[in-house]
């Protein structure tokens, strides 16, 4: 389904979107971009020494998902998506001696999955409500692993709660504890969302953030950002690769291609100017939506949206909802821990789309 994106970097709305699927975060990137990617396909962003262009787009997406999220130019370099973000920024944190991760348990999974990749603890710290952080359970976490790395989340995956990650780092500072944000959904209008917790700058205790290129501002599947407070911190994820003409690479993955990260730069440099609009009108019609299916209709959600999603709780069991939007051709994301359908609302939805969701949740609800 067209939206604002592609009328805003092409000009003129063409493409097709993925109208069917309810809550989902992987549009269909903008049309005019689509020669980017095929240009791109044979250009190895793990060598971007040789293909030069890649270096610059790499770092105009990186300045562009700086600023968005921050307000402000922090180091940083693209990975492949939050989940290589969330492995490095708990590498970083390990390479330290830092054994521990203290997570909440609205945390992304791919938080856990690092966390075993690494060989490193979790402690988990249940969230309040099942969502919201809770900053007494942490400060108890933190007593008995002072020292750890915590997690925050700015736009958690099932209900897009924004933890206060300011608060959060306070309490990390008193314990020596390091804090990493993902912001992987919310990220590129972290700085225009209502709510202050959204404010967020990178220092000596939050040292990391993580960005995702592929969800609101809708590149191709492929294009995380992995944000540091310093640029020595950052120069510890490069690894030495001999046979290169740079002699090293960065992250996780080795040969990939940089198709992706080209068409991220044309959609950055266009994009960046009408990001407070979008921003503004995201959330606008998220809290439609909200007021829409819960506050005029006959869902419930476990509070009132503080990014664009929503977790629409029916009253009837969830796996007979899935059911009946199947028979309608509909395949929908859910909020598993509240038994909801999630709705995320990206600028593809903007189209049309989510007036037709709402209008067939309410009449299956």
């Amino acid at each position: 389904m067209p939206g604002p994106v592609e009328a805003i970097v092409c000009g003129s709305e063409r493409g097709a979107g993925a109208g069917r699927v309810i809550g989902g975060m992987v549009p269909q990137p903008p049309w005019c971009v689509v020669e980017a990617v095929e240009g791109g396909l044979g250009l190895n962003l793990g060598d971007p020494l040789s293909y030069p262009e890649l270096a610059d787009a790499a770092g105009r997406v990186v300045s562009f998902a700086s600023r968005v999220s921050t307000g402000a130019e922090f180091p940083g370099w693209v990975t492949s998506g939050a989940t290589e973000s969330n492995i490095l920024a708990l590498y970083l944190a390990r390479e330290e001696g830092r054994r521990t991760v203290v997570a909440f348990t609205s945390a992304h999974y791919s938080i856990g999955k690092a966390a075993r990749l690494l060989g490193m603890d979790i402690v988990w710290v249940n969230a309040i409500d099942g969502y919201a952080a809770d900053l007494a359970r942490l400060e108890g976490a933190l007593e008995e692993n002072p020292g750890a790395v915590v997690v925050a989340t700015a736009g958690t995956t099932e209900t897009g709660y924004v933890d206060p990650v300011g608060e959060i780092a306070r309490v990390a500072r008193r314990y020596d504890s390091v804090v990493h944000v993902d912001a992987a959904y919310a990220g590129a209008i972290l700085r225009w969302l209502p709510s202050p917790k959204a404010r967020v700058t990178l220092d000596s205790t939050v040292r990391t953030l993580a960005v995702d290129m592929h969800k609101i501002p809708e590149a191709p599947i492929g294009v995380g950002v992995i944000l540091s407070s310093s640029r020595e911190l950052l120069e510890r994820l490069w690894f030495e690769a001999p046979y290169l003409p740079g002699g090293r690479q960065f992250g996780v993955l080795g040969t990939r291609p940089g198709a992706p990260v080209l068409a991220a730069s044309r959609i950055a440099e266009r994009l960046e100017p009408h990001m407070p609009g979008l921003a503004s009108r995201l959330m606008r019609s998220t809290l439609e939506a909200y007021q829409a299916l819960v506050e005029g209709g006959p869902y419930s959600s476990p509070h009132t949206p503080e990014s664009p999603v929503v977790c629409a709780v029916p009253r009837v069991r969830l796996p007979r909802l899935l059911e009946r939007l199947r028979s309608l051709g509909y395949r929908a994301y859910t909020c598993p821990s509240f038994g909801g359908v999630r709705i995320a609302v990206m600028p593809h939805t903007l189209g049309g789309a989510l007036e037709r969701w709402v209008e067939t949740l309410l009449k299956l609800g």
